[in-house]
């Protein structure tokens, strides 16, 4: 609702960000959590969200519980998204700016 809202007003995009929590390699854990920013973008799309949709994966940089090394937790095991008219600013919950455009 908020996309076809907004979408009348501004051209919109959808930006997923995905996370994961600190068990396993610190790369295995980015490459992880782009794949979850991507199955969550296309579920978006096959649920009929056409605007563009734009995915990063920020691994265990960010953790919603913060835990020690090499600890399961649920919570840290996420995706978010971000509907706006530019990419989302950078901040501690987005460190990075590197959105790749879903196809």
């Amino acid at each position: 609702q908020a996309i076809e809202a907004c979408g009348k007003l501004v051209e919109v995009n959808l930006y997923v960000a995905g996370y994961t929590d600190t068990v396993g390699s610190r790369a295995d854990n980015l490459t992880l959590s782009h794949a979850r920013a991507v199955a969550m973008g296309v579920w978006f799309r096959a649920h009929g969200i056409s605007t563009p949709i734009y995915v990063q994966g920020f691994g265990e940089d960010v953790l919603f519980k913060s835990t020690p090394d090499e600890t399961a937790e649920a919570a840290n095991r996420r995706a978010v998204y971000v509907v706006g008219n530019h990419p989302p600013a950078t901040s501690v919950a987005i460190p990075r700016s590197a959105w790749k455009l879903l196809p």
